[in-house]
């Protein structure tokens, strides 16, 4: 028994493939098994530890990490932006969060956004920020009130080009081969994903867990998994799942 214990291979986090399908990860850095069983299908997903967030079909369905549902939302919003319990519609201007019980939909004056969100972080409950892409490929953060949907700021990011993303302390944003990833004491690395310049919007960023990000490209279709803490980040190239290597 502590044998069996000790040769338990820990769970990375849950990932979405270029295809579609959901998939479980398991493994440490540079050491991930794809496990071949799929969880279901969406058109995005936005993971934790403990819950998912999913959308394709024409809902949005939030889940615990057995596949559990626990609730659901109907949208045929084509561009829904996801971030663990809470989603942006953009077509709708409308912010869903869920509440513990049910979502709650809050509409957001985006008039002046002037570009894509490319990310969304509630750092707290009466404060939503929201991350654009604009025009010249410059990020901009723009803050909102909770509930009201009014911008109280708006600030351009000065080291993010063309998207921005933001776990475990790290702010990752596009480069011409990859990206950079800078924390919160200063750190920063650049991160090589390609030998060829990769086109602008060409990564697919979305949360596998608390500690991991799943990164894809769509142009290569090679997908990766970032291991992230406060002081470290590491990179593993993420094999497919067993089907596709097989084929």
């Amino acid at each position: 028994m502590l044998l069996s214990a000790q040769l338990t291979v820990p769970r990375a986090g849950v990932a979405r493939y270029p295809d579609g399908s959901i998939h479980i990860i398991h493994g440490i850095p540079a050491n991930l098994i794809v496990d071949s069983g799929v969880l279901g299908n969406a058109d995005t997903a936005s993971f934790s530890d403990a819950i998912g967030l999913l959308a394709g079909g024409g809902l949005i369905r939030l889940l615990r990490a057995d596949g559990t549902i626990l609730g659901q939302f109907l949208s045929d919003d084509p561009q829904p932006l996801l971030q663990i319990n809470a989603a942006w519609l953009p077509s709708k201007h409308l912010l869903l969060q869920w509440d513990g019980t049910k979502f709650v939909e809050t509409p957001i004056d985006d008039s002046s956004f002037a570009g894509k969100v490319t990310f969304l972080s509630l750092p707290a409950t009466n404060v939503a920020q929201f991350y654009v892409t604009r025009g010249d490929s410059s990020v901009a953060r723009i803050t909102v009130s909770l509930p009201s949907g009014v911008v109280t700021s708006a600030d351009t990011q000065p080291a993010a080009h063309d998207w921005l993303f933001i776990q475990q302390g790290w702010t990752l944003s596009s480069d011409e081969h990859g990206f950079t990833a800078e924390n919160a004491q200063g750190n920063m690395q650049t991160i090589a994903l390609s030998k060829q310049p990769l086109p602008s919007g060409d990564l697919i960023l979305e949360q596998m867990s608390n500690h991991w990000l799943h990164i894809a490209s769509r142009s290569t279709r090679a997908a990766w998994a970032v291991y992230l803490d406060q002081s470290k980040l590491n990179v593993s190239l993420l094999p497919p799942p067993a089907p596709e290597a097989a084929r």
